[in-house]
């Protein structure tokens, strides 16, 4: 038997790795020049590993599956544990650190502990917003809410599916399970070694996909790639721009789950300077302006050069995609300029990467709309030949993750598998 992988993020790796490992040949096809899809680390920013693309392992439950090739691999890591290594510029305009913040502020507290009491379950066809609204919260709060929380998944509130989001209730800035690590050899090591001795076909763009007799890939080049299976690993703004074509058309469960879920537009503003800006403990900022998240890879440095990015998504997104990037990058500095008191500091370099506009993922990641709870489930489901993994088909507790990414191509392959 063979199969063809569409897609070498790690879902496509995951997929054709684990093909492998049962003995079925699997050829990934992938349209960029590089592996990795939205994980994307750079080497030629800074003299340390940047990544334009994901860039936490989220939590450490066993269900992380990333842990377990850090471990066989050996690399380095890094805790953010939020509360003390990171500083917040609070509503009341105090500069503190998070610990400090949520001590001084109980409506701060509610919404990073999320210790929401005995209130009602959210609604499938709730948004966040209008969730938090009927339980209580105040506008501050909900400012609160959409600057960290809302802004890390990927949109504004008012389209994130409230129920989908409701496992994320939880102490990320306290419990082990739920916060976030960083890489310190860069992402890189890790899926590098993933796609060893895996047969991937890099500059193949595919624009067909035929599944009436076994399938059939079409690439750009005229290429056409044949097998018994496939593994779609495409990012959603891919199946929703029809970039791809599939005949027969896709059916309609597929049509209908992909109307259920958005593409979020998430921007990264990447920032190279001589010196660190604050004590080198310190690793992220939770900013009042936009970008209102920042973090630096080169925590712990007391000297030398050091990177710091924003991240923005939703509306914050959309102010800076109106501006384009030179004007988005000079705001970005104004921000960071304004919250750290260096009304002169200045950049050596800077980089925005705009996930929007890259072709071969039109955005940064999935998000599941009100009203639309099933939607995941139903893009995951198999329809033979085609098989279906890549973020947007995780569940909704691992979406917008790594490993949650890697999760849905083991859990194609397995499916491909079982069907013999």
């Amino acid at each position: 038997m063979k199969v063809l992988v569409i897609g070498a993020g790690v879902a496509g790796l995951s997929a054709a790795y684990h093909l492998k490992g049962a003995g079925i040949e699997a050829t990934v096809l992938e349209a960029r020049d590089r592996i990795g899809g939205r994980l994307w680390t750079n080497r030629d920013f800074a003299d340390i590993p940047v990544e334009f693309g994901a860039e936490l392992i989220h939590g450490r439950s066993p269900e992380v599956n990333t842990w377990a090739w850090v471990e066989a691999l050996g690399l380095r890591t890094w805790h953010w544990n939020k509360v003390d290594d990171s500083m917040i510029r609070t509503e009341a305009g105090d500069w503190l650190t998070m610990g400090e913040a949520r001590a001084a502020s109980a409506e701060l507290d509610a919404t990073r502990s999320w210790d929401l009491g005995d209130v009602p379950a959210p609604r499938d066809d709730e948004d966040l917003g209008r969730y938090l609204r009927r339980i209580g919260f105040s506008d501050m709060q909900l400012r609160y809410v959409q600057r960290s929380f809302a802004n890390a998944e990927g949109e504004s509130m008012e389209f994130l599916n409230a129920a989908a989001h409701a496992h994320l209730f939880k102490d990320s800035d306290g419990a082990d399970d739920y916060s976030d690590y960083r890489i310190l050899d860069g992402y890189d090591s890790y899926y590098r070694r993933l796609a060893d001795e895996l047969d991937i076909r890099l500059n193949c763009v595919v624009q067909e996909i035929d599944w009436r007799d076994g399938v059939r890939a079409r690439a750009r080049s005229g290429e056409t790639y044949a097998a018994a299976a496939a593994v779609i690993t495409l990012p959603l703004g891919l199946l929703q721009s029809d970039r791809v074509r599939f005949n027969p058309p896709l059916p309609p469960q597929k049509r209908e789950a992909l109307t259920g879920l958005k593409m979020g537009p998430v921007l990264k503003l990447v920032y190279l300077f001589e010196e660190p800006l604050l004590d080198p403990s310190i690793g992220a900022i939770y900013a009042k302006g936009n970008p209102p998240m920042w973090w630096s890879p080169s925590l712990g440095r007391d000297s030398g050069a050091t990177v710091w990015t924003g991240f923005v998504s939703g509306d914050y997104a959309r102010e800076m995609l109106a501006l384009g990037e030179v004007k988005a990058l000079q705001k970005g500095m104004e921000t960071l300029r304004q919250e750290i008191g260096n009304p002169t500091l200045q950049f050596v370099k800077a980089r925005w990467v705009n996930w929007p506009a890259d072709p071969f993922a039109l955005g940064g990641y999935s998000v599941c709309l009100p009203g639309h709870y099933a939607a995941r489930g139903k893009l995951a489901m198999a329809t033979p030949p085609l098989f279906w993994a890549g973020e947007a088909t995780a569940p909704h507790h691992l979406t917008a993750m790594v490993h949650g990414a890697y999760f849905t191509g083991q859990r194609a392959a397995r499916e491909i598998v079982e069907s013999g």
